[in-house]
């Protein structure tokens, strides 16, 4: 294939990589280099004078300089220094595509005629303006105050700009997602997700870790925990040395070892010796690349107590790689990173109490079966080594590079715009309505909503598997859900007798108790392999999805879809096979969130600015993969095979005179419209298989 012309431009030095920006800028570009495709970097120097042109592993690295005599002259200097030097380079040689990595110098490029005429890729590595803040009055450069406030917008306002020139964003985790979507409203389908990555070469597990330890000059049979970290006020080192505490406590061998340097040093080393730690954790300075990975075999677990902007976390990929168990808070993107893999590597909260806890127990477990920590290495370089690889991470930056040079559209993206309705089969158009970070398609069939980019089945399973148990416990009800699910089956005992029902997406079997407990036997299925655990201890839970339901034809007397055509990808298929599993004249029970009481909400909601959005105040409205109105509900439902009985509003929560209230209002409109306005938050179908279908 034909060698790209690669431009990348950034804010850090890729003469000087002392942390994870310079990491990810100097080993995404010298592997593309190394390729065989044409890489210049144009970065800012890390010192007052920059370096001649330089040419390593095959990169052509050209700096510039930047004044610091106020914040404002550093500013300005950046941008236009960028800008000069962009401009040189591209006249003595063309570029094919942009890649930028932060915004003041890509400012500076993207809002020239260079950018302008180069198509470009904004990687998002962190925001740069909560960067800032976490920073403030720790280093000269971090003002606070007023000047704070205006290097925090000026920030933002850089990044935004660049944001909206930029054809594609790469970000590495759903956390940074979430993030363009609080701070500028960037919708899913321009962002590309490429994780962070590690040398696995560089970064291996170690056969004797006590030779390891022996050369570091470390003890060889004590417990090692090991953290590597800026030392700075988010990285929340000091609630890993309040809990430390209570570790050496209970575990008197066990040793800390912290890794970096930073603005808070004093600080921490003070709160070491109050709290009389001076034999439990030490402090290593700043650790070169070259020894990292002997400090990484040589540790029984690596924690990582970040307190906030965990944009992905080289340091947890790069312990894996060595075999080393990492333990992180539920930060940003570590949750991502850790729980695939083991969801007791996530601390329970960010607490001294509870990190200690967590410590105790994982040290303890290590340490009493050598088994379990031998596969738990192993698992850990497997992990490792099969999702971070920087050549993988590499392979998925060449495509998307070479798709922004030639003008080529998200895949997925595109993919998706083009589908059928899954709902209906019809055409889906695009829409206006952004909401939650993710643009919806309207169907002109059944007047539906859809997800543009809808998640592939990989990313469902994992959904379910990994994080549904831990967001929505089964085991607990809310009791206004517990209301509602009560009144869905005293509303079937109107119409059919009770028999045999089928819960799809039981979650932790509360419908099924419900429904026995009014006469009904009872069967549940659910992705979820907790909650189907939950669920089994009082009624039986299969795990299936509800397109492929284990049940033979025409078995049930009910089937109960609460909340699961609005999640599943396929709903169509979903009610086709719950007219399978019924008999002929069997009750359809159904419950969604109703789509046209909601999207108007959302579109209100989604313009209010950043500072609304980075409190969740617009999350107000539900809005999950597919957004149904009373009229799209009917229509999947009639198409599937089914007579609609009724489509109501559904029960309300909060308290009762609430729900009495709000309840009386939307049946007041329900039956002044002839039973055409539905406007409750949620909206119940039911229904009768057709005879034949």
């Amino acid at each position: 294939m034909t060698p790209l012309r690669v431009l990348a431009v950034a804010d850090v030095s890729a003469l000087a990589v002392i942390g994870g920006a310079e990491r990810v800028l100097w080993e995404q570009m010298w592997r593309l280099a190394r390729r065989g495709h044409d890489v210049r970097i144009l970065c800012r120097t890390a010192s007052t004078q920059p370096a001649p042109r330089t040419v390593r592993a095959g990169v052509e690295i050209i700096e510039f300089a930047s004044t610091r005599h106020s914040p404002l002259s550093f500013l300005q200097t950046t941008i236009f220094e960028a800008r000069r030097a962009a401009a040189r380079l591209v006249a003595e040689r063309a570029a094919d595509v942009l890649n930028v990595y932060q915004p003041l110098s890509g400012y500076g490029v993207l809002a020239s005629a260079v950018g302008r005429r180069v198509p470009a890729l904004y990687s998002f590595l962190s925001p740069s303006p909560l960067e800032y803040r976490s920073r403030q009055r720790m280093t000269r450069h971090h003002r606070g105050g007023l000047a704070g406030v205006a290097g925090v917008t000026a920030l933002w306002s850089a990044e935004r700009a660049c944001l909206r020139r930029a054809a594609r964003i790469h970000i590495e985790s759903d956390f940074s997602r979430t993030l363009l979507w609080k701070l500028y409203r960037i919708p899913t389908e321009r962002l590309v997700n490429i994780p962070g990555g590690v040398d696995v070469e560089h970064f291996q597990p170690v056969a004797d870790r006590r030779s390891v330890r022996a050369r570091l000059g470390l003890p060889l049979e004590r417990p090692l925990l090991l953290t590597v970290r800026n030392l700075e006020a988010r990285m929340g080192l000091d609630t890993l040395i309040e809990a430390m505490a209570t570790v050496a406590r209970r575990v008197p061998d066990v040793q800390l070892l912290i890794g970096g340097s930073g603005s808070q040093r004093p600080q921490l080393e003070e709160q070491v010796a109050t709290l009389g730690l001076d034999k439990h954790v030490t402090f290593l300075g700043f650790i070169p690349e070259a020894d990292l990975p002997r400090y990484y075999q040589a540790a029984d677990v690596f924690v990582l107590p970040t307190r906030e902007l965990e944009g992905f976390g080289l340091v947890t990929a790069e312990a894996l790689a060595c075999g080393t168990p990492v333990l992180g808070t539920r930060v940003g993107a570590t949750p991502e990173l850790l729980e695939p893999l083991d969801p007791g590597l996530v601390f329970r909260e960010a607490t001294a109490p509870a990190m200690a806890e967590d410590l105790t127990t994982l040290l303890g477990r290590l340490g009493t079966d050598a088994r379990l920590a031998t596969r738990l290495r192993a698992r850990c370089r497997e992990h490792a080594e099969t999702r971070y690889g920087w050549e993988r991470v590499v392979d998925a930056l060449e495509v998307t590079l070479r798709d922004v040079a030639a003008g080529r559209p998200h895949r997925r993206g595109v993919a998706a715009s083009r589908a059928t309705c899954e709902a209906c089969g019809g055409v889906l158009r695009p829409s206006r309505l952004v909401y939650g970070g993710r643009r919806y398609s309207r169907c002109r069939t059944c007047r539906a909503r859809r997800v543009t980019v809808a998640p592939s089945e990989s990313e469902t399973f994992d959904q379910y598997q990994v994080h549904y148990a831990r967001r929505f416990p089964p085991e607990e009800l809310d009791p206004s859900r517990r209301h509602m699910l009560a009144s869905l089956v005293a509303h079937a005992a109107t119409l059919t007798t009770p028999g045999l029902l089928l819960d799809v997406g039981c979650g932790g079997g509360h419908l099924l108790a419900e429904a026995r407990g009014a006469g009904w036997q009872a069967i549940g299925t659910d992705l979820s392999v907790d909650a189907c655990a939950v669920a089994g201890r009082r009624d039986r839970a299969a795990v299936a999805t509800g397109e492929h339901l284990p049940f033979a034809t025409g078995r049930f007397d009910a089937v109960t879809l609460v909340n699961v055509l609005d999640h599943t990808p396929r709903p169509g298929a979903v009610v086709r096979e719950a007219a399978r599993v019924l008999r002929p004249g069997g009750l359809l029970i159904v419950r969604v969130p109703n789509g046209a009481f909601h999207r108007r909400w959302a579109r209100a909601l989604g313009h209010l600015g950043p500072l609304v959005r980075w409190r969740s105040w617009d999350t107000f409205p539900i809005m999950h993969l597919f957004s149904f109105g009373p009229g799209a509900l009917r229509h999947v439902i009639e198409a599937g095979g089914f007579e609609v009985l009724s489509v109501v509003n559904s029960e309300l929560g909060g308290t009762r005179s609430v729900r009495a209230l709000a309840s009386a209002t939307a049946g007041l409109v329900h039956r002044l419209s002839r039973r055409r306005w539905a406007i409750a938050p949620s909206i119940e179908l039911y229904a009768r298989r057709r005879v034949g279908s």
